[in-house]
């Protein structure tokens, strides 16, 4: 159904009537889950809000416990009912939601929480962040039959500016309210510090995901194309990526000049160089990805959603593009080639509230589109000299990658369930 046509027929339903298509949708999906379950484990129930890798390397890493998933955004969906716009996009706090609303969603949370636990028994809950408005009543509702809730913080690259601004919006809107959060780095504690998690509630785990750099070498790419070749990847973004929210909202500002710019020079190129597979890998949460598509692919170029790829397309990966990305952050980890764009005209403005990635060492960066081109080229006719650092600028880049990513050893998720039992009920 066209998603206007969909918009209106909501619209034109009573709240009562959508309430109940929305929580038969919620059952209907939960009987339908039937993930491997040993009755003598405990479980493990992660709820998944685009971040599909993490939880894949935990679950390839957890031996000890069932781990179940299950997807947010569907059980959710009907949350959208029970509260007031600015709280979905946090710009009020969570207790303003009138208390009659907020009590309604609850109990549609304890109606969902009590259908998994009657089936998989739950002894745990994980989640990727807790300031979501949809997902704090299932907390609250997980704490009454006494399963905790640990975090592992998705976001683990956090900008100059969201360092300070987000984590007052966070402290101010939907303060932390879980039992235990797992984090990336030393600078990410420091983070939620500052949103007022003390130190003991705290652990320093590194990134989840990172571990399928040594535990898998998976061809799903190959199946996006006619035949397989060597790769170059563009980790497209959201226009108003790391855009202060004022600035993006009252002056529209965007860095889609820019993007548009990449977006057609990787199409140039796959016109120009069949022999090379091209993809252009959206943020999970773009809103564009159709149109980009369109627009874009060809025969060796694909535009990609989800977030299943990325380590994948890192990975295999001979040349990768990016600006304000973990991706770039783990293709340096990679040790791959990488270019980051960086010539908007809005750069003078906010370059202080950026991840300092012009100046990380071990990677090129394009300051012009022109740049982007030569650099393209000398790579595209077999100089990849411009790649070639040594190895003092190796070793400032590898520092560099410990700052945010901390231990990218492998074993990440084992020191997630080495530590996580006295969490468990």
């Amino acid at each position: 159904m066209d998603s206007r046509i969909a918009h209106t027929v909501k619209a034109l339903l009573p709240r009562p009537l959508l309430n109940r298509l929305y929580r038969r949708r919620a059952h209907n999906y939960i009987a339908r889950q039937n993930p491997r379950y040993d009755p003598h484990k405990k479980t493990i129930l992660a709820i998944n809000h685009f971040y599909d890798q993490d939880l894949r390397a935990l679950k390839f890493a957890c031996v000890d416990y069932n781990f179940v998933v299950a997807d947010g955004p569907t059980l959710a969906r009907g949350a959208r009912l029970f509260f007031p716009e600015d709280v979905i996009q946090l710009n009020a706090p969570y207790e303003s939601t009138p208390n009659a609303d907020r009590l309604a969603w609850h109990a549609e949370c304890r109606i969902m929480f009590q259908a998994l636990d009657e089936k998989f028994h739950i002894s745990l809950m994980l989640l990727p962040s807790d300031t979501f408005w949809w997902v704090r009543e299932l907390i609250a509702v997980a704490r009454e039959h006494g399963v905790k809730t640990v975090v592992i913080d998705k976001e683990g690259i956090i900008s100059p500016y969201d360092f300070d601004a987000a984590a007052d919006r966070i402290s101010r809107m939907a303060p932390f309210i879980s039992d235990h959060i797992f984090v990336w780095s030393e600078r990410q504690k420091r983070f939620w510090n500052k949103i007022g998690v003390p130190d003991d509630r705290i652990t320093i785990l590194g990134q989840p995901r990172s571990d399928l750099f040594y535990a898998e070498h998976r061809k799903d790419v190959d199946a996006l194309f006619a035949s397989p070749k060597p790769l170059v990847t563009f980790f497209s973004y959201m226009t108003d990526a790391y855009i202060p929210v004022e600035a993006a909202v009252t002056e529209k500002l965007t860095w889609g000049a820019m993007r548009d710019q990449t977006h057609d020079e990787v199409r140039r190129l796959a016109g120009k160089f069949p022999a090379y597979n091209f993809v252009i890998k959206t943020h999970p949460q773009q809103p564009d990805i159709d149109n980009l598509r369109v627009r874009y692919e060809r025969t060796n170029l694909r535009v990609v959603g989800g977030s299943a790829l990325a380590n994948e397309l890192i990975q295999r990966s001979e040349l990768i593009i990016g600006f304000q990305t973990t991706a770039v952050i783990e293709a340096m980890f990679m040790g791959r080639r990488v270019i980051y764009t960086y010539w908007s005209e809005l750069l003078p403005r906010f370059e202080k509230d950026l991840l300092p990635f012009h100046d990380a060492p071990g990677i090129c960066t394009a300051r012009s589109y022109d740049d982007l081109r030569r650099i393209c080229e000398r790579f595209f006719a077999g100089d990849t000299t411009i790649f070639d650092f040594s190895p003092d600028t190796l070793a400032a880049r590898g520092r560099f990658v410990d700052e945010y990513l901390y231990r990218p050893d492998g074993h990440a998720c084992r020191r997630f369930f080495e530590m996580i039992g006295r969490f468990m009920k």
